[in-house]
């Protein structure tokens, strides 16, 4: 009686009991009671599914919340003094994948020049502590991420005297020795050649060490040769590279280069462009060390002095003369200038030899840079530098190949050549490091490098 009353006080709606019938119906309509346990099993899955994936998905539909959660833990990161990581847990890493996601983000931007100022921090403590590994790699980071040059070479100066206080040069050769005799010959600040060139920066008529230098450099070369009759000309490139880096004079390197410009089927500047590209790739990656320039030259007095700064002059005349402005493995005007200006910077005939021969190098420098030749347009630039010009004026010349390099880089990573592309970035950085634009292209190059490896 009750439920009568209660259908009676609230009937059924017009045509609900053909909606109810429908309803009823569904089930067979889609097979459902056929087909129960595959449903069963479908709804499970999808379940599962969107429980596995619903961080990307998430970063796939709103990607600029997945670029603020990487910007907030970059930031946990700094505070933390976790610079960097292999791991991509460090701030520089995590700002970089911000950026990557949203290149708009001027925040992360200043977070990694932050993160460059830390790294000159931290590298500035590990030296108050003799911490000089933790110091070199701090360092790195800083100028990787293009901090004020002046400041990383500050602390560079300070470094090499501290360690070489703390081990003394003694010390220093018998790492080198140590780690020649490991086979350790080069690729990284404790490998024998770095080592080597530290000690004779620190006394350039070490004995122990120019030996030691020598041999390893032909070791080298020996390795070059021996990749060549496995034709593997890049390795061979790369080696004789680092051997130019260390002793452009090296008694095994003519026929080293012959064998090579051979194999590669270069002639002497085509040659030379890829000698000078494998350098920038190892400067790119911080491989090994650069020596600095005369730190291993033996002291001579000054009659022989003058006897070699009137050879060189003689040189630079009769390349001049034969039109050998800039030539691979020093044989050019420039060079042989450039090397009797450094032993004597105050000679009257060597100054008035530069102001000959400037003209002609800044003449070269903007005629190939209108012939979009930018390699050989930066080999001039180099020329202007080797001949003393002073850095305010390179300045705005540097700037100006930096940006034509970057456009340079941009149409190759357009085109899908990433590796041109690293090396047109590489060649920005060499000369303007603080080009605007370098920061956000050296970002597109490592995302694209980085999907081609997982694709």
């Amino acid at each position: 009686m009750n439920s009568r009353r209660h259908a009676d006080r609230f009937p059924d709606p017009p045509g609900a009991g053909a909606i109810a019938r429908w309803l009823a119906a569904l089930p067979e309509r889609l097979g459902m009671r056929r087909h129960w346990r595959a449903w069963l099993i479908g709804s499970m899955l999808a379940v599962v599914a969107l429980a596995m994936l619903r961080v990307p998905v998430a970063t796939w539909l709103w990607p600029q919340t997945r670029a603020q959660a990487l910007y907030a833990e970059a930031e946990q990161a700094l505070a933390e003094g976790r610079l960097s990581a292999e791991d991509g847990s460090g701030a520089r890493e995590l700002y970089e994948a911000a950026l990557a996601m949203d290149p708009d983000r001027a925040e992360a931007r200043q977070g990694l020049a932050r993160v460059a100022l830390a790294a000159l921090e931290q590298a500035s403590a590990a030296l108050a502590e003799d911490r000089f590994d933790d110091a070199r790699r701090q360092l790195a980071l800083a100028r990787a991420l293009a901090v004020p040059r002046a400041e990383a070479d500050a602390i560079a100066a300070v470094l090499r005297q501290r360690e070489a206080g703390h081990v003394g040069v003694d010390g220093l050769f018998a790492h080198a020795e140590e780690a020649h005799a490991q086979g350790l010959i080069e690729g990284g600040v404790g490998s024998a050649l770095p080592l080597y060139a530290h000690v004779l920066a620190l006394e350039p008529a070490h004995a122990g060490a120019l030996r030691g230098r020598e041999d390893a450099l032909a070791e080298l070369l020996a390795q070059a040769r021996e990749a060549l009759r496995a034709g593997d000309t890049g390795e061979a490139a790369r080696l004789v590279a680092i051997v130019r880096t260390y002793d452009p004079v090296h008694v095994d390197l003519p026929d080293t280069l012959a064998r090579l410009m051979e194999e590669t089927r270069l002639d002497a500047e085509g040659l030379a462009r890829l000698l000078a590209g494998e350098a920038g790739r190892q400067a790119e990656a911080g491989a090994g060390a650069v020596p600095e320039a005369g730190a291993d030259a033996a002291p001579m007095d000054a009659a022989e002095r003058s006897r070699r700064v009137s050879a060189l002059l003689a040189s630079a005349r009769a390349a001049e003369a034969a039109g050998r402005l800039l030539a691979p493995q020093g044989e050019g005007a420039v060079d042989q200038l450039a090397e009797a200006l450094r032993l004597a910077p105050d000679s009257a005939e060597v100054a008035g030899a530069v102001a000959r021969l400037l003209p002609l190098v800044r003449d070269c420098h903007m005629r190939e840079l209108r012939a979009n030749s930018l390699r050989r347009a930066g080999d001039c630039l180099d020329a202007r530098a080797a001949l003393g010009e002073e850095d305010t004026d390179l300045a705005s010349a540097r700037r100006q190949l930096a940006e034509r390099w970057l456009a340079v880089g941009d149409e190759r990573l357009g085109a899908g050549e990433v590796a041109n592309a690293r090396s047109a970035l590489a060649a920005a950085r060499r000369f303007d490091p603080g080009v605007p634009g370098l920061a956000e292209f050296e970002l597109r190059v490592r995302a694209a490098a980085a999907a081609l490896r997982f694709d």
